[in-house]
């Protein structure tokens, strides 16, 4: 399975760093896939599952930045969407998992691991979906308090990005103004997770803290930092019971 990823990968220039970044990403997301699925009580062969999942859902990234050099979706292309194009319309799927009975939950995983949410009909392919989720997000998180995604907090806050701030949603990145709205936005990804392994993974290896010192202007952002650290605590107590 990584030997295959790998191959496929090196089709690619490897001394780029966006593509480098893309594919140790999808190394680490696989791997929190597979703590989710073990924390969940899963059987062996559901961990394999989330773990190709976890290792294929940013398969579309590296062609969406070789042809446009950005990975913002609304301005190129939905790599999720493009990612399961590839995968299933040209068969490359068969590299990586050979029962055919859960292709329609690896389809389902992966197209939908980038949207606002879920499909109300997305069926047997919840589970799945969801773990692939969250250890996306968990990444994404982690690379803000290692450097390797930065924030430029210039600007203020807009007025609608606090308001869904507040209201413990998930922001749209299309909505963004300022270049401030960006650590609210990732900031509330921790809305958006389903899991108590998520929780205990973020609070376990300090990662809000981790972010938090990473940003200037800590006074005027401090309050959502407040926020988000009461809503993990909220949640790790409702575990606890």
């Amino acid at each position: 399975m990584e030997y295959e990823f790998t191959k496929y990968i090196e089709t690619f220039d490897k001394n780029e760093r966006m593509i480098k970044l893309k594919y140790n990403h999808s190394l680490r997301v696989k791997d929190n896939c597979i703590n989710i699925a073990k924390s969940e009580k899963l059987d062996n062969e559901q961990i394999e599952l989330a773990k190709v999942i976890g290792l294929l859902h940013d398969y579309g990234r590296f062609a969406q930045w070789e042809k446009h050099h950005t990975f913002k979706d609304y301005s190129s292309f939905d790599h999720a969407d493009y990612g399961v194009q590839k995968l299933f319309d040209e068969n490359e799927i068969e590299k990586y998992w050979a029962y055919k009975k859960d292709y329609k939950i690896i389809y389902d995983a992966i197209k939908n691991h980038n949207k606002y949410s879920l499909p109300e009909d997305i069926g047997e392919s919840a589970l799945m979906s969801k773990i692939v989720r969250d250890a996306d997000k968990l990444d994404i998180l982690y690379l803000y308090t290692v450097g390797e995604l930065t924030f430029k907090n210039e600007g203020e806050i807009t007025k609608e990005i606090e308001t869904v701030f507040y209201n413990h949603k998930q922001i749209k990145n299309q909505k963004m103004i300022s270049k401030a709205d960006w650590i609210l936005w990732a900031l509330a990804l921790v809305y958006d997770l389903n899991f108590n392994y998520s929780y205990k993974y973020l609070k376990e290896n300090k990662i809000i803290e981790k972010i938090y010192e990473k940003i200037k202007n800590k006074t005027n952002l401090q309050k959502y930092f407040d926020e988000i650290n009461i809503y993990i605590n909220k949640k790790l107590e409702v575990i606890k019971c």
